[in-house]
């Protein structure tokens, strides 16, 4: 390492007792260096012939509103034509995280919010919508509104007195349902406080308190019973990949050429919860992105 950082002319680590941590420098070679390493593993798989070759590797950082939904739909169809790519998924902690993890190389396209509301930081990056979705009240079976299916749409203020399987507090909101709650100012009334949306949707069914569900798991959550009220205000919100064309590897810019491909041949929106049959329907896309091959 010390004969690393004299051929570079500058100091990679701090080192404090036993540790060490990235100084400035390091941090600015950390994403060159994974992306070098990356672009080695995909050379070598592209050359060997070998049964043990390496698989190319896709990294992709995700929200959790889109990992259900459009983003599944896009690497099922990716994965189908190329069957020998291993494509790894982590959690994106915010959309202002994800110039972050792209820079870093911790991830190569990220699937978030859409438009990306993170100034001019997210310039050079190229988007791709994916698809939409909405925000329901679920309140467990026998509760909520009347009958079975859908009540009409409940405001954020209409919110004080209902308890709710609540998340804990934590920068994924999108920038809409975000402003329609601070302006409505509720207090929102946690009976439970769960990490997971699978628990949250879980508890909701065993009757402990309403949740707040998107599109796909709302449909799914009333396919067992649950009684659905749109959220008003929190309606068409965007999802969609994002991604640096100056420093994706092939296997990066192949997969957004293939998700561009999924979303302009399936243009139909998804059917709402109440009308879709299982398995909901196919993405809607958002526009037109910048080709995502370059």
């Amino acid at each position: 390492m010390h004969a690393l950082e004299k051929e570079l002319g500058a100091v990679l680590f701090h080192r404090t007792g036993r540790g060490m941590t990235l100084t400035s420098a390091g941090h600015g070679l950390l994403g060159p260096a994974r992306r070098i390493l990356r672009e080695t593993r995909q050379a070598e798989a592209a050359v060997s012939a070998g049964p043990r070759r390496s698989a190319p590797r896709l990294d992709i950082a995700a929200l959790p509103p889109a990992l259900n939904g459009p983003l599944a739909e896009v690497v099922a169809a990716f994965l189908r034509a190329n069957p020998e790519t291993v494509v790894h998924v982590h959690e994106l902690g915010s959309e202002q995280e994800a110039v972050d993890v792209l820079a870093s190389g911790t991830a190569e396209i990220v699937a978030t919010r859409l438009p990306l509301d993170i100034g001019h930081a997210g310039d050079r990056l190229a988007t791709l919508p994916l698809g939409t979705y909405d925000v329901y009240v679920a309140h467990p079976p026998g509760a909520g509104p009347a009958g079975a299916g859908h009540g009409p749409p409940i405001g954020v203020t209409e919110l004080r007195d209902v308890p709710l399987v609540l998340m804990p507090p934590r920068p994924t909101l999108s920038a809409g349902m975000a402003a329609v709650i601070e302006e409505s100012g509720p207090h929102l009334v946690g009976r439970a406080v769960v990490g997971q949306q699978e628990t949250r949707t879980a508890w909701m069914l065993e009757g402990i308190a309403a949740t707040l569900l998107g599109s796909r798991r709302a449909a799914e959550a009333e396919r067992h019973g649950a009684r659905l009220a749109p959220l008003r205000g929190v309606t068409g919100l965007t999802v969609g990949l994002a991604w640096d064309p100056r420093t994706a590897s092939p296997v990066a810019r192949l997969f957004a050429a293939s998700a561009y491909a999924e979303a302009t041949r399936s243009p139909a929106a998804p059917a709402p919860p109440g009308s879709a049959p299982p398995g909901g329907g196919p993405a809607r896309p958002g526009g037109t992105p910048a080709d995502p091959g370059t």
